[in-house]
């Protein structure tokens, strides 16, 4: 388990070399918080307003659900280098789902916190109780 580890570390830097040299520094830069962005939005950014985690309470689940993919997307980038594949074409190919899987996971995020930010809020019909306000008032 400890050489899975190893092995994702170097490749999540090797990616990022290999997306800062396709990008520039700058597109790499805002393409990282870009994703970051939207997973914080979707998970943090439901605590903006009250109602705003019963409207959409999956997006907390996003944060998990990219950190577990990555790992999955990973290990079949490993098994495929392990059955004696080409390094350079496999490199591309799963740098381009884990693009595509971290762009869909920023998106599920953001899509949570407009969902939710723009849901009128819940709050059930209120009147004042009886006692509180004695009204005289005679035709």
């Amino acid at each position: 388990m400890g050489g899975f580890f190893v092995s994702l570390f170097d490749e999540l830097g090797e990616r990022r070399r290999r997306l800062r040299a396709s990008l520039g520094d700058r597109g790499q830069a805002l393409a990282s918080f870009v994703i970051l962005a939207g997973l914080v939005l979707g998970s943090l950014g439901l605590f903006l307003r009250s109602w705003m985690v019963s409207v959409a309470p999956w997006g907390f689940v996003v944060p998990a659900v990219f950190v577990v993919g990555y790992a999955l997307i990973d290990w079949r980038r490993q098994a495929a280098l392990a059955g004696g594949a080409d390094a350079d074409k496999t490199a591309n190919t799963y740098d381009w789902t884990a693009r595509l899987f971290s762009l869909a996971c920023a998106l599920a995020g953001a899509a949570a916190f407009v969902i939710a930010f723009t849901s009128p809020p819940q709050i059930e019909e209120w009147a004042p109780p009886e006692n509180a306000v004695s009204v005289d008032i005679l035709p």
